[in-house]
């Protein structure tokens, strides 16, 4: 069976097969696949060094995929990745055993010079648990796993993890490349510089991950996410938090940066999230991006910074950015911000919402705006909303929008009359929001809605939360 090997070389090869050069540690060079004697070679399949069957039982396909049983099988496969450049691209691992890690652990994937040595296979936890994975070193693309590409990695239990890094930060993954990752689940302390995520630090070139769950802590500085940190060009799918993250820029319970027609669907942020610039439930910054049947239900924190956004479910969403069937029930507290609003800080440039409810309380000491739903709205449209959390009387704030521009636009949009807090209101005033006329009005807007008893306190609440 022939492997790719990639012509890393060592630190001073140029391990180039068609990448641009630089520096910047998000875009090294590409490795290719090449003879490793000659760093220019490209798409040559090399035979690995190795006889893969001496190194692990199995063939590695699915039918018989090779089986990593204890740690020394790990540390084998991380040693042909990162010292031999092998990505296994085609190739299938699978845990056969629960492991526990007993020395500290160096990442499967790396960046040699300016040479990325990614793992490329699938790798199947077989639902087994990985206990003690320690890392306490400043090098980038940590987790698990540290740069992988055109990788499936599933079926992995993370317990007892200890991270302490630099950037591109996960659990599971430092950074991912046009990779599958599902259902997983990761538990343990995280602590990083930027691109800090519980799961993973970047995602990017049509990754998907779905099915995942995220406990304990997150802690980074810049773009920390309790899940992934860094979303471009793809999607996170039925994902929960439940860690405490917190960071100083753009902080989030789900993903803290979407772009470029990512998604996140069927996201719950329980965890608490603290922050001091643009800080969110779910997604930190949503530009370009679609963010459906997602919420949160956690306290959001952030402080101190008066160009800052903080919202329950989006700090800053721009540049068309959809929102659909989102919701808040967190407390939300801001304190000498821009804007802060129940569901969105920030909703600008042709953003949309359709289908959102807050019942979070606001607070916002010492802050420029604050809504129920928007803390400042300029140039977007919100259809089949209500808020029924309670809004500081501070000057410019609404219970829908603080502050807003004529070419806000509000359709079918409600506040309980009971919360009412400046003389002109944006929406409509309902003082019967827990009446089936009320669950039919938003339903004429998109049949999304539905009430049980005293669940969500007796407000309508979307057909698809649990």
């Amino acid at each position: 069976m022939a492997f790719a090997l990639a012509a890393c070389g060592d630190d001073s090869s140029t391990g180039s097969s068609g990448g641009s050069s630089g520096n910047d540690p998000e875009n090294p060079d590409s490795s290719g696949s090449g003879d490793p004697s000659n760093p220019n070679s490209s798409d040559i399949d090399w035979v690995l060094p190795n006889d893969p069957s001496t190194l692990w039982e199995g063939a590695g396909t699915a039918e018989s995929p090779y089986e990593l049983k204890n740690e020394e099988n790990l540390l084998t496969l991380m040693d042909e990745v990162n010292n031999k450049a092998v990505n296994f691209n085609g190739i299938v691992f699978k845990l056969t055993d629960n492991i526990t890690l007993s020395k500290k652990w160096t990442p499967i994937g790396c960046v040699k010079g300016q040479s990325n040595r990614t793992f490329g296979g699938t790798f199947d936890g077989g639902d087994h648990t990985i206990k003690g994975l320690s890392i306490d070193d400043t090098v980038s693309f940590s987790g698990l796993f540290g740069y992988v590409k055109d990788a499936v990695i599933k079926n992995v239990k993370l317990e007892g993890v200890s991270i302490k890094a630099g950037s591109y930060v996960g659990m599971l993954f430092g950074k991912a490349e046009n990779s599958e990752i599902k259902d997983v689940s990761a538990s343990g302390s995280l602590t990083g510089n930027d691109f800090v995520g519980g799961l993973g630090g970047s995602i990017s070139g049509g990754s998907t991950v779905e099915n995942v769950t995220v406990a304990g802590s997150v802690n980074g500085n810049g773009t920390v996410g309790g899940v992934i940190a860094t979303a471009i060009s793809s999607t996170v799918k039925s994902a929960v938090n439940t860690a405490a993250v917190a960071g100083k820029t753009t902080v989030s319970g789900i993903v803290s940066t979407l772009s470029m027609n990512g998604v996140v669907e069927l996201c719950v942020n329980k965890g608490n999230v603290a922050g001091a610039t643009d800080v969110a439930g779910v997604v930190a910054k949503a530009s370009q991006v679609e963010v459906k049947q997602s919420g949160n239900e956690a306290a959001v924190t952030g402080e101190d910074n008066a160009t800052s956004n903080v919202g329950g479910v989006v700090a800053v969403a721009s540049n068309s950015a959809v929102l659909n069937q989102v919701y808040n029930t967190g407390a939300i507290t801001a304190k000498n911000v821009l804007s802060v609003g129940g569901i969105a800080g920030k909703f600008v440039t042709e953003a949309s919402m359709t289908s959102a409810f807050n019942q979070g309380l606001i607070t916002a000491e010492g802050s420029t705006n604050a809504g129920g739903l928007i803390g400042k709205a300029e140039t977007c449209k919100v259809t089949g909303a209500y808020n029924a959390g309670v809004v500081p009387a501070i000057a410019n704030a609404g219970s829908i929008a603080g502050a807003h521009l004529s070419t806000s636009e509000m359709v079918s949009v409600y506040y309980d009359a009971g919360t009412k807090v400046a003389p002109t209101e944006l929406g409509e005033a309902s003082e019967a929001m827990k009446t089936a006329e009320f669950l039919a009005a938003l339903n004429a807007v998109e049949n999304a809605w539905t009430m049980a008893g005293d669940k969500y306190a007796g407000f309508p609440f979307f057909t698809w939360i649990k």
